[in-house]
């Protein structure tokens, strides 16, 4: 065969090879930690998907993605996700007590260093200069304690709705810690952990009342769950259900009405007719 008709031969094949290496190229379903797919569960049968394809996602309360947008998108692309899916902790910054610091009242995302200034005679645990925000929140609270001091710490603060796992004594040695729990239902807001910090105790957590939507309130509204057949469902303080008119019925409220979130124990039902 002639050198010439060979190496033509060798361009094609090498060509076609190429082709048909990025025709195989899909994306798989995206596993996003502390986020999710808008409507996964009608989408994630449709994977892997060819590239081209776009899909929005969100993450979980207290947490973002890096464009802070409520639904980022992301395509598939021949070299994967793009951007890349990705939630990360957002931290609330309060003020520093016997300190300051000019993140008071901010929101840092996982990642940010805080500069913390304690007052004359003040210092953060292991005479830190600084809390950095990661996945779980905050390195270590942001309190400043009195450089030298070892007092100790009385029981640990009561909390509605919940109670400390251990059984409580009188006092406490600096650099104790209690974890607490919320009752059944109840969904616990800050830092579950405690310490026994210069005599006091840092900040306790909450426990948030849930919710309970019943099937007299459905019928009252003439309404019933959208994905689920449960007649009684507990919802956690600032998730959300879904509803839908019942057969035979039409909607009154607007259609934004119709996906509710608990707030403090309470449902704002939407009503239909």
């Amino acid at each position: 065969m002639p050198t010439m008709l060979l190496s033509l031969v060798s361009v094609i094949v090498t060509l076609w090879v190429s082709w048909a290496h990025g025709q195989g190229r899909t994306c798989d379903f995206p596993e996003i930690k502390h986020g999710s797919i808008y409507e996964e569960h009608r989408y994630k049968q449709a994977f892997p998907v060819a590239p081209g394809k776009y899909f929005y996602y969100s993450c979980d309360r207290s947490f973002a993605s890096p464009s802070q947008s409520l639904w980022t998108r992301i395509t598939c692309t021949e070299d994967g996700w793009s951007p890349t899916p990705r939630c990360l902790r957002q931290c609330f910054f309060p003020w520093v007590k016997h300190g300051r610091s000019a993140s008071s009242g901010q929101t840092h995302q996982e990642g940010d260093t805080v500069p913390v200034v304690c007052d004359e005679g003040y210092s953060l645990p292991l005479h830190q200069s600084s809390i950095t925000c990661g996945e779980r929140g905050w390195s270590m609270p942001p309190m400043c304690s009195r450089t030298g001091s070892r007092r100790k710490c009385g029981r640990p603060p009561t909390i509605n709705n919940g109670d400390i796992t251990t059984f409580p004594s009188a006092n406490y040695a600096p650099g104790d810690s209690v974890q607490y729990r919320c009752q059944a239902y109840y969904k616990l807001q800050g830092n579950r952990i405690l310490t026994c910090r210069d005599g006091e105790w840092s900040e306790p957590p909450k426990c948030l009342e849930a919710c309970v939507t019943s099937e007299e309130m459905m019928e009252k509204h003439n309404i019933q769950l959208r994905w689920r057949q449960n007649k009684k469902l507990y919802i956690e303080s600032d998730d959300t259900v879904e509803f839908t008119c019942r057969r035979g019925y039409r909607a009154v409220s607007p259609r934004s009405a119709f996906r509710v979130t608990c707030r403090a124990g309470k449902l704002t039902y939407p009503t239909c007719e």
